[in-house]
């Protein structure tokens, strides 16, 4: 199923719109996301095929929770969760009947766990914000990483190297003994070669050449394939040894994808300043930070979250989104606000966990409910 069949459906209980508008934080170049819940039918519940538990679009800006996974997350006080059953009625689209039977019990969610989750996304966020710096400040190149950029080769004799044509002749090379030399300025192809492991080592290969009758060194899926040598062959193919550092590639590998996930899916107009060194640090993610942190604040001293924000607290969050706080301050600010809400939670009254065999019950009985008829049976 999907987005546009679900909103076809009878199953939807509620819909509205979340993010920036709903904190007051939005401004003209803000996404509008939705998220919603929805009840799959009791009667299609015994079923060997998985019953879905959210329902999104390609771009996540629309997402709908089905009833039995959002009453878990809201049971662990999931900040994003919590916030959708306080949210203002303006940015309400659908309530029905059900909902507002959930929402007359959204008390049952609310517990010191707060502090954990809430604190908890709020560092997620903070960490987003200065990584995003650091995908500002180091751009990958367009090129995708190749297990090859990452492997070296000490040849069994330079100068017989030279002399086939493999290494060039350079004397810092053959002045020193012993010293790898990147592959990509040489002419091996190791795909004419096979290689076998060099023992109390752990990415370094002994290299053989077979030439055309070589299956290579990387194989199958591009994995390196290390295997046994015949004993024959270990003195005439021998052609030195391979280095291979496995590990830096798949760091590199996983950095390269990260920026052009990244690259790819960023508000293009959110980051022109912050490439042209205007700003230090990703505004939005930091807002999201201190939003998260007088949110949780507030859920253990008054029972409920902030949702929409207004005076002082949002003008705060509104100079964050258009960098009017500098780095330092801002991070001054979060560390006495995290401080602060480490001493809330010691002393907040608030249960230590949500009661689980009342939201059981509640769960049953709003298992029982459909959206066509509007009633309970």
């Amino acid at each position: 199923m999907n987005v546009e069949i679900l909103k076809q459906s009878n199953y939807i209980i509620f819909e509205a719109i979340c993010g920036s508008i709903a904190y007051g934080t939005n401004n003209p170049n803000s996404d509008v996301d939705l998220r919603g819940l929805f009840i799959w039918p009791k009667n299609e519940r015994i079923t060997l095929l998985d019953v879905p538990k959210e329902i999104s679009n390609e771009s996540q800006d629309i997402k709908y929770y089905e009833l039995e996974k959002f009453l878990k997350l809201a049971a662990d006080c999931n900040p994003s969760i919590i916030e959708l059953m306080y949210l203002p009625e303006d940015c309400v689209k659908i309530k029905t009947n059900a909902m507002d039977k959930l929402i007359n019990n959204r008390s049952l969610f609310i517990s010191k766990k707060a502090y954990h989750t809430f604190s908890g996304y709020a560092f997620s966020m903070l960490h987003k914000a200065k990584s995003q710096n650091r995908f500002v400040n180091n751009p990958k190149s367009e090129e995708r990483p190749t297990k090859e950029d990452f492997c070296f080769i000490i040849p069994s004799s330079k100068n017989e190297a030279v002399c086939d044509g493999l290494i060039e002749n350079d004397e810092n090379y053959l002045r020193m003994p012993s010293r790898p030399i990147p592959l990509k300025k040489t002419k091996y192809d190791l795909s004419k070669y096979h290689c076998a492991g060099l023992e109390q080592t752990s990415n370094i290969y002994r290299l053989y050449y077979y030439g055309n009758e070589s299956k290579g060194v990387f194989r199958g899926d591009n994995m390196l394939t290390v295997e046994s040598i015949p004993f024959s062959d270990e003195e005439t193919r021998f052609a030195g040894l391979l280095i291979y550092n496995e590990g830096t590639f798949n760091k590199e590998l996983s950095e390269w994808k990260s920026y052009w996930t990244w690259r790819r899916e960023r508000n293009e107009k959110r980051w022109q300043d912050q490439e042209n060194g205007i700003f230090q640090y990703d505004r939005k993610n930091a807002s999201h930070c201190v939003r998260l942190i007088l949110s949780g604040k507030h859920i253990l001293s008054h029972g409920e979250p902030i949702v929409r924000f207004t005076g002082n607290d949002l003008q705060y969050l509104k100079d964050i989104r258009e960098g009017k706080i500098q780095y330092e301050k801002l991070m001054n600010d979060i560390e006495i606000q995290m401080k602060e809400l480490e001493y809330i939670y010691k002393e907040s009254t608030l249960p230590w966990g949500s009661d689980i065999k009342k939201i059981d019950s509640l769960y049953r009985e709003l298992s029982e409910y459909t959206v066509k008829e509007e009633r309970w049976y």
